[in-house]
C-alpha cells in the first residue's frame, strides 16, 4: 500500500485562500446577525405584547446564530493564523 499525500481539491483555490475566505465569511455573518439583532431589539421596544413575544422568539434564533458564527469565526481565525506561518506557506506553495 502506497502512502499518498492528500490533494486539496477546491477548484481554483489554495488551502490558504480557502481558510482566509472562510474566516472573512464567518466574521461577516457574525456582523450581519449582530446588526439584525440590534434592529430586532428596536422593534421589540415598540411592539405590543403579542408581537413582542414573536419577536423575542426570532431574537433567540438570531442569538444562537451569533454564537455559532462566533465559534466558527474564532476557529477559522486560528486556522488562518496557523496556515499563514512560514512553515505552512512553504508547505502549500510546494503543491502549486
Amino acid at each position: 500500500m502506497e502512502n499518498q499525500k492528500p490533494i486539496f481539491d477546491l477548484k481554483g483555490q489554495s488551502p490558504l485562500n480557502a481558510v482566509t475566505e472562510l474566516h472573512s465569511f464567518f466574521r461577516d455573518m457574525q456582523s450581519y446577525y449582530k446588526i439584525a439583532q440590534g434592529q430586532l431589539l428596536g422593534k421589540i421596544e415598540t411592539a405590543d405584547s403579542t408581537e413582542a413575544a414573536h419577536l423575542k422568539t426570532e431574537l433567540d434564533e438570531i442569538n444562537q446564530k451569533i454564537e455559532y458564527f462566533h465559534v466558527l469565526n474564532n476557529a477559522a481565525s486560528i486556522a488562518d493564523t496557523v496556515m499563514h506561518t512560514p512553515a505552512m506557506i512553504a508547505e502549500f506553495r510546494s503543491e502549486a
